[in-house]
């Protein structure tokens, strides 16, 4: 019975090999590998009817065009799906001779789209970091999710010119998110609470995991259309009409805590505070990085710079390190920064230093933006004598005084109005003193009533602290 059996199963075989093959089933996609009803089918409908050619199918050996959503995206090919999703476009072909994706990694380049942000690692290195460079060997790599997320929040801040969310407590939600790198946190922040991203089922990020297809044909669809939900541990920014300031609700900075009855009468630091800024109630500073370490971090904040090439404004992630006390403060300062319409461009920013100083950088707890344009200077001689950067001259002061000084006493050795300098009136002052933090160019036009750190005699224009009068 068992050796007719296996007969006829031979004779049935050899006569299905001798009829024409059946057709293969088309479905609403036109793939037949694309089942009706998945998860992605619907994407994938709306990018084939309103963005044709944004991410096509494959002729198969057989002559059946289909979609392949198992395999892996290349870099090349999700350049050209997110340069389309942006609208990008280009004059520059000198790249299109080294692969087929060569004018997409030419519009990713022209919109700052392949920036990862800088880690401590880096410091002292190139201070933006490349995702992939234009190779065909590097275009026809697959791309990883954390590339991905990179590209995605760079198109979203840079060529649809969208604001950042405030996301503070992603770590809540993305289950691996201790395991994200520093480089592309805050772009895979911004992509979770965008929407864009969803995650595996566990709640998991796996940046290093290859980007498949069909994640591919979801992750292009919401970005083109805009059609997301915004996480419910995201939030636009609250803004205030008459100072744009962004400010969470009940939010208590470390520099109004500390001004809360943690600072003694010579406003110097309790005890308390103290312990909480280094660890030990006897400590006033950190003499070395090595003692500093367990009590810093690295906060990537976004900042608007201008394109040397372009000469127009751009947008990229940088990282500052700073004392933990300060990192939530920090971060909700540069994204008002960020989100203000001013769009304050930001050439050079420091953070924390250990070089034998005892001031608010050996604490963690300054930041310095742009040096060069905002110059730190004394009057003890009667004139201005500068001892760091060129001067100061913001565009917005040109004819006024400043603690009692015509304008033109602090140029330096500027020779015209910077946008670059930092104005008294704009985004940047106010956003660090909304959270209670000081700045070192402070004062009063009002002769004979001079304030600030020095009294009107030192002024640091480019640096900012959590001292109430920006020492």
């Amino acid at each position: 019975m068992k050796k007719h059996l296996t007969s006829t199963l031979a004779l049935i075989l050899a006569c299905a090999l001798l009829l024409p093959a059946a057709p293969v089933q088309a479905t609403r996609t036109g793939f037949p590998d694309v089942p009706g009803g998945c998860w992605y089918e619907q994407s994938l409908l709306i990018l084939q009817n309103y963005l044709p050619g944004i991410i096509d199918g494959m002729v198969d050996a057989d002559g059946v065009k289909r979609f392949h959503p198992d395999d892996n995206v290349t870099r090349g090919q999700f350049l050209k799906m997110a340069m389309t999703a942006g609208e990008a476009w280009t004059t520059d072909h000198s790249r299109d001779d080294i692969h087929w994706a060569g004018k997409y990694y030419t519009m990713a380049m022209e919109n700052n789209v392949l920036m990862a942000a800088m880690t401590s690692e880096d410091e002292g290195a190139q201070p933006d970091l490349l995702l992939f460079p234009c190779t065909k060997k590097a275009l026809d790599q697959e791309i990883s999710r954390y590339e991905m997320a990179v590209i995605l929040n760079s198109v979203c801040q840079n060529m649809l010119h969208e604001n950042m969310l405030v996301t503070t407590k992603a770590y809540q939600y993305i289950s691996d998110y201790n395991a994200i790198s520093a480089r592309y946190v805050a772009s895979v922040e911004q992509s979770f609470g965008k929407g864009l991203l969803t995650g595996y089922e566990d709640g998991s990020f796996q940046g290093d995991n290859s980007l498949r297809r069909s994640e591919a044909a979801v992750v292009i669809y919401r970005l083109a259309t805009g059609i997301r939900k915004t996480a419910d541990w995201a939030s636009s920014p609250r803004i205030d009409p008459i100072r744009g300031s962004t400010r969470p609700r009940d939010f208590v900075s470390f520099a109004e805590w500390l001004y809360d009855g943690h600072v003694d009468a010579y406003s110097n630091p309790t005890a308390e505070a103290r312990l909480r800024l280094f660890g030990d109630k006897n400590k006033t500073y950190f003499a070395t990085i090595d003692e500093a370490a367990p009590y810093i971090t690295g906060v990537l904040v976004p900042i608007w710079y201008i394109d040397g090439k372009t000469g127009n404004k751009a947008t990229k992630n940088v990282l500052l390190v700073v004392n933990k006390v300060v990192e939530e403060e920090i971060k909700l300062i540069f994204q008002q920064i960020y989100n203000d319409p001013e769009r304050f461009p930001i050439e050079s920013v420091g953070a924390a230093r250990f070089t034998g100083e005892t001031g608010r950088h050996a604490w963690g707890c300054a930041v310095d933006i742009n040096p060069y344009y905002n110059c730190e200077c004394n009057f003890h001689s009667g004139s201005c004598v500068l001892t760091c950067g060129s001067g100061w001259w913001p565009e917005d002061m040109e004819g006024e005084t400043w603690v009692g000084r015509d304008i033109s006493a602090y140029h330096g050795k500027l020779t015209g109005p910077s946008v670059y300098s930092i104005s008294p009136n704009g985004s940047v002052v106010r956003a660090f003193a909304d959270y209670g933090w000081g700045w070192g160019g402070s004062g009063t036009n009002e002769v004979g009533k001079a304030t600030g750190w020095s009294k009107g005699k030192n002024f640091d224009f480019m640096h900012f602290s959590v001292w109430r009068d920006g020492g």
